[in-house]
């Protein structure tokens, strides 16, 4: 049967997750729209665009405990179903407060597609294809922000700021079905029979919590530590070209863009790369080494030499990105199956954190230092991630007895 081929599950889910993106980070890309209106201010706007965040950090650690007794599938479909639901709301919205409650309710209610798509990765396919698996899962939250940035700015100006968002409503609604029609996950996740014959089931193991050891930890910190680098990447890296380099507003926005396709392709590279290893983290520590001498580099390398400036933002943009796929496959192996919904979860709510505070952090980083300084700064949390990383001969992951 068609929907018990792994792929198309995989593939289920990440349609899943680009409707739960656009929903999500969907407005930023509509800002004009929705200040016309809602008669805002941009500042206002800004504050509108960052409310689902805000939502998301609200409810994500109980959506885990609810991936883990209800099943992936099932919270997955009730979650595209409420987000449909919450975006429809923005049809009778009629000022700021209506409207951050309703994109408040957005980001609460989208938050468990990543984590439960997350787990479907983990019990459908073999160890030695789940960096692979999450690698291509991950590509969904690029692919949905650059979907949203191409098709809902004209929506907008066509139907406006509720028409517009009402299409990441209408992909949830046509996917959910999709969603519940994926067979009950296999009792217990599969790994790759001797010399590659085919797939077994692995054997249950400790279903104790996880967050009694401190590796399952460890990742976590490595992934917060390496998120500040990526979120200051992501966020000052066009200001930089603009106000440093002299670059236009759409050239520089064209070389962020550009960075989009290195940046997808690397996630796959080394999820196959920690696949054929046998270890998702040793690649991560690596990863975090070249992402600080890159970082560094671009804090002093431009101002001698301004040709560097586009090179070094665009290798920086990438390398702080790559280990995304890898942190969260560790993550859900570390915990098992049993715990896997909470722990990815709680991936998602402590990236969530970074995102939040780094731009408070480099805000006064920059008051104080300027803006070249924001990558040295996120320099220092990448050399701290490579002191964090856990390499200790993995353990067979634990899986739901």
């Amino acid at each position: 049967m068609l929907l018990r081929n792994r792929w198309v599950i995989l593939s289920i889910g990440m349609v899943a997750q680009v409707a739960s993106v656009g929903a999500m980070f969907g407005v930023p890309v509509v800002l004009p729209q929705l200040r016309q209106v809602f008669d805002v201010t941009t500042a206002q706007a800004g504050l509108l665009a960052g409310i689902p965040s805000f939502g998301l950090l609200l409810t994500l650690l109980l959506w885990g405990l609810v991936i883990d007794r209800a099943g992936e599938r099932a919270t997955m479909t009730l979650s595209l179903v409420l987000t449909a639901g919450a975006l429809g709301l923005l049809w009778i919205a009629t000022g700021l407060w209506t409207a951050g409650a309703a994109l408040l309710l957005v980001g609460a209610v989208a938050g468990p597609v990543n984590a439960a798509s997350g787990r479907l990765v983990l019990v459908w396919f073999s160890s030695r294809e789940r960096g692979l698996a999450m690698g291509l899962r991950q590509s969904a939250f690029p692919l949905g922000v650059g979907l949203a940035s191409l098709v809902l700015p004209t929506a907008a100006d066509a139907w406006g700021f509720a028409g517009a968002m009402s299409l990441p409503a209408v992909l949830a609604l046509l996917t959910a079905p999709l969603v519940l029609a994926i067979p009950a996950a296999p009792s217990a996740p599969v790994r790759s029979g001797p010399a590659g014959g085919g797939e077994e089931r692995e054997a249950a193991s400790d279903s104790g919590s996880p967050y009694r050891q401190w590796t399952i930890w460890r990742v976590h910190g490595v992934s917060m530590l390496l998120g500040v680098a990526q979120i200051t990447m992501m966020t000052y890296a066009l200001i930089y070209l603009v106000e440093e380099q002299g670059w236009d507003p759409p050239a520089a926005g064209a070389v962020v863009a550009l960075a989009q396709i290195p940046g997808a392709a690397g996630r796959l590279l080394f999820g196959v790369w920690s696949d054929r290893l046998g270890d998702r983290m040793r690649p991560v520590r690596w990863l975090a080494v070249a992402a600080t001498g890159c970082l560094l580099l671009l804090t002093v390398l431009p101002a001698v030499r301004s040709w560097t400036a586009v090179p070094l933002v665009l290798a920086c943009l990438s390398l702080t990105s790559w280990h995304n796929g890898l942190t969260f496959t560790s993550v859900a192996e570390t915990a098992g199956a049993a715990w896997a919904g909470r722990a990815l979860a709680v991936q998602n709510w402590l990236q969530g954190v970074s995102t939040t505070l780094t731009p408070v952090l480099m805000a006064a980083v920059i008051t104080l230092a300027g803006l070249p300084a924001v990558f040295a700064v996120g320099a220092l949390f990448s050399a701290a991630a490579v002191a964090a990383v856990p390499l200790t001969p993995r353990a067979a992951p634990r899986e739901e007895a």
